[in-house]
């Protein structure tokens, strides 16, 4: 047949079979921001929200002549950063006897048996030696001095899931490439997405004096007398009075753990969470004029008292299963007030594309004025009667334009029409607090709608629905598509917000040449290691503060891509697997010592004993 066709013919079809060729590439290439479209371009008959009139969200300043952000609260609080940074990085340690020296000036006793093997080993994957960057392990670790190590070992003993190193082996886990490092010991594990361990503020005060009381035991000068681990057997028997409380609510145990001078400590949970939460009209306790300073301040529910309403965690979790006995359990996050140990967490580990970033990184300047989110309505049991109380919703919510636009409407009506309907999970901007170009020129709605694609592609009703979708929520959010992080990285800002738990998404942001803008009131394995303001941008947990520190950036284009880039760098050498790895090593060394019958003898003292003979 194809000798039967002339040459005009034969040139036709090869043509229209190149095309065809170049159209399947394109969009298996592009799918992602192919299913982008109807979103980002406001295609009336796919997309309820309106066109923006502005274009671009930095056309604001160009209508505004008085615009200024030179004396923005926010420069100081970078210049801050900046300067913190630079002390931080000062510490660093070279070689192992400097290294020693600097632990026992930070915690006040000798290091861990083994050191030294540690030390080579973060020696040898190139990692940064500053003491400073390990503080959670002690954080996390230190209480259990006050429980007796016989105890401690047989509570682990007790806990299902755990993971047993013996011999050089590491049984019923994956981190094989640490096994020939660790001493002989047993590892209880959180397989929940919920942090499981919460003590009263009093005991473990308590705990802490007896802490206090054994840092001086030790002679820093002289080498401790016992610088190994012992072999051990199989566990000890378990204990039996270990229990699990699954009582709700969940805030009634975890206020215990507040300060009784806390107002959290004898604040009730809200009983009714149909209505809206009462939002703070101040700026946010320990804030620097209404922005984060302190980023373990702003993940304190204890000194925020008001995010008992306003956050799933306490609204309605997914699961509850608390003990309030310190009991060893090695979680991936937990809230400050709990007291599991951190591991990282194991999305962390996984090269898998959801949660990994790519080695490619996209130029600043090639991506999108875009503010852009994706992800599902997690973050507890969303209800027709408790949805507006949780931190997914208010974060779309805040940039649905015709949300905003609503909202502000309703707010300038009387009090007995105020709600009309409405979820009212957000508050209108505080003009006294925050003031906003785009409020004032009363844009605010528009403006938001020039930057935004942000949506749930999963409502996560509660009873679940086979579509995806939701009977109470549904006329309230437009649902996108899922999407790959590679699209997430085509745009300049990226929202990161809790979910059952934290968000294992995090890590890539700060590795994507974008810039994270986090709210959590969990805490990782690596807080310790990141300043914000220089490696990321911090939210409240209530949101007040987003549309203006939106404002700023997108005025601030240049410091925008500072951050966003020296996060990166900073992460690609503090959070690598490396890392993580030798974060681990040293967290179960002294684990290891923690749960020994010796440990007040134990330590490293190699050093003490080569500078005497010398």
């Amino acid at each position: 047949m194809w000798s039967r066709l002339n040459r005009h013919w034969k040139r036709l079809l090869v043509i229209c079979l190149a095309l065809l060729f170049a159209s399947v590439t394109f969009v298996v290439g592009f799918w992602d921001t192919i299913n982008e479209i109807p979103d980002r371009w406001h295609m009336p008959f796919l997309n309820p929200e309106p066109v923006s009139s502005l274009g671009f969200p930095t056309a604001i300043f160009n209508l505004d002549s008085e615009t200024a952000s030179l004396q923005h609260p926010i420069n100081d609080l970078i210049a801050n950063a900046d300067e913190e940074y630079e002390h931080l990085v000062a510490k660093q340690s070279t070689g192992l006897a400097q290294a020693a020296q600097a632990y026992r000036s930070w915690r006040g006793r000798h290091p861990p048996p083994w050191f030294d093997q540690w030390y080579a080993f973060a020696e040898l994957h190139d990692c940064v030696m500053i003491e400073d960057l390990f503080d959670r392990i002690y954080h996390d670790l230190n209480p259990f001095w006050a429980i007796a190590p016989d105890r401690l070992r047989a509570d682990a003993a007790a806990i299902p899931n755990y993971i047993r190193v013996r011999n050089g082996k590491v049984y019923r886990s994956s981190m094989q490439q640490l096994a020939a490092f660790l001493p002989d010991v047993d590892i209880p594990i959180n397989h929940m997405d919920e942090p499981r361990v919460l003590v009263s503020w009093d005991t473990i005060a308590e705990e802490m004096k007896i802490l206090d009381a054994s840092l001086g035991r030790q002679d820093l000068a002289q080498a401790p007398p016992i610088d190994t681990f012992a072999p051990l057997s199989q566990p000890p028997a378990a204990s039996k009075d270990i229990s699990f409380t699954t009582k709700a609510p969940y805030w009634n145990v975890a206020r215990q753990a507040c300060s009784p001078s806390t107002e959290a400590r004898t604040s009730q949970i809200d009983t009714d969470f149909s209505t809206a939460p009462d939002f703070p009209q101040k700026y946010p306790y320990g804030t620097f004029s209404g922005y984060v300073q302190n980023w373990t301040l702003s993940q304190d529910v204890c000194s925020h008292a008001h995010l008992r309403n306003m956050h799933g965690t306490f609204v309605e979790p997914v699961s509850i299963s608390t003990s309030t006995s310190l009991i060893p359990m090695f979680s991936g996050s937990k809230l400050l007030m709990n007291n599991d140990i951190l591991l990282p967490g194991a999305m962390y580990w996984t090269d898998k594309e959801r949660f990994a970033a790519s080695k490619h990184h996209i130029p600043w300047q090639d991506k999108r004025d875009e503010v852009f989110w994706r992800g599902t309505a997690s973050g507890g049991r969303n209800k027709a009667d408790n949805w507006g109380r949780f931190q997914r919703h208010r974060l779309v919510s805040m940039f649905n334009g015709t949300q905003v636009e609503m909202t502000l409407a309703a707010s300038n009506k009387t009090a007995d029409h105020a709600h009309d309907g409405l979820p009212h999970n957000f508050s209108p901007p505080n003009e006294e607090l925050y003031p906003l170009v785009s409020t004032k020129l009363g844009l605010l709605p528009d403006w938001i709608r020039s930057f935004s694609n942000v949506a749930f592609y999963w409502l996560e009703c509660f009873p679940a629905t086979r579509d995806y979708g939701c009977s109470y929520t549904g006329s309230w959010y437009r649902r996108g598509r899922p999407v790959s992080l590679e699209r997430m990285f085509l745009n300049k800002y990226l929202p990161d917000v809790d979910g059952n738990s934290f968000s294992g998404r995090f890590r890539a942001f700060l590795m994507s040449n974008s810039l994270p803008l986090k709210a959590t009131i969990y805490t990782e394995w690596h807080d310790y290691r990141l300043i914000p303001w220089k490696h990321f941008v911090p939210m409240d947990n209530t949101f007040v503060d987003l549309w203006s520190i939106l404002e700023f950036f997108f005025q601030q284009d240049r410091k925008a891509e500072k951050i966003a880039l020296e996060g990166r760098k900073w992460a690609e050498r503090v959070l690598r697997k490396d890392d993580m790895l030798v974060y681990v090593y040293r967290l179960l060394l002294e684990y290891a010592r923690v749960v020994d019958p010796n440990r007040e003898e134990m330590g490293f003292g190699l050093d003490l004993t080569t500078t005497a003979a010398t």
